[in-house]
């Protein structure tokens, strides 16, 4: 996922919602021009769906245009609101598409199955929510337009982003199953030359190279498990992760376990 992508449609919403260079003329008080962005303006870059600091400008230049009589004003800085706003709806909805994608190209095992459809569904859920807000644009006015910005952004805080945390967690762990899968052939094949050379001469510098092996390669099944129960639970996303990365901690000393069998190994056969 395209972090980036996702910080930037959240600072836009951010600066809608906060009301920065929001009218005040709704209350039946002439908009104050002394209103500034300076504050806010580091924070904010160009990104990928088009709506740059410029365009975000470009409100401050409508509220302090002196030629503008109120209610021109007022009209000028609704249409602006109501472009930017949708943009970035757009492009948030553009987030969702590219994870229901790679959600949707992501193998995974019969028994995650039902929480890969889960998770598409609360995508699809993502996608309803935008096009309500996306409807709801259309009728508002300059008011409206930062309410439905503060809707998003919470929206997107409380539940937007753990889902998508959770969707990518998920990928990372259905992409990470072909590698247990490798292992757990590597294991089989690794008891079996040990077990062979065993069962000729004895040798307790290898059985205990190899108890060590499968010692990580069960506590990387365990966490590998642990990481699937957290999904299907749908604990925090900063839990699963970290079971994830537990797992392919173990899973790489499962390999260095591996490797210091195959050196004792070549130490034992003859040349």
């Amino acid at each position: 996922m395209d972090y980036s992508k996702t910080i930037a449609v959240s600072t836009f919403f951010i600066l809608f919602a906060a009301g920065v260079v929001f009218v005040s003329g709704f209350l039946g008080v002439p908009v104050a021009h002394a209103a500034t962005t300076a504050n806010i303006a580091p924070a904010i870059t160009a990104d990928e769906c088009g709506v740059t600091q410029a365009d975000v400008a470009q409100i401050m230049v409508i509220q302090n245009d002196p030629t503008l009589s109120y209610i021109n004003e007022i009209k000028q800085e609704l249409v602006l609101r109501k472009l930017l706003v949708g943009e970035t709806i757009d492009c948030a909805q553009r987030e969702v598409q590219t994870l229901q994608a790679s959600l949707a190209s992501t193998s995974a095992p019969s028994s995650a199955q039902q929480l890969q459809s889960q998770l598409a569904g609360d995508l699809n859920e993502a996608t309803g929510f935008y096009n309500n807000e996306l409807a709801k644009l259309n009728v508002v006015g300059v008011v409206g337009t930062k309410e439905i910005a503060q809707e998003v952004l919470a929206w997107r805080a409380g539940t937007f982003l753990p889902v998508s945390e959770n969707v990518n967690n998920f990928i990372l762990w259905a992409q990470n199953q072909n590698f247990f899968s490798t292992a757990q052939t590597r294991m089989t094949q690794t008891q079996r030359a040990v077990s062979f050379i065993d069962g000729t001469t004895p040798n307790p510098a290898l059985s205990s190279a190899l108890a060590s092996a499968q010692s990580s390669f069960d506590d990387a099944q365990n966490e590998n498990a642990e990481a699937q129960t957290a999904l299907t639970e749908n604990l925090s996303p900063d839990q699963t992760l970290g079971f994830i990365k537990q797992s392919l901690s173990s899973l790489s000393d499962t390999y260095k376990g591996f490797s210091k069998v195959s050196t004792i190994i070549s130490g034992i056969l003859p040349q």
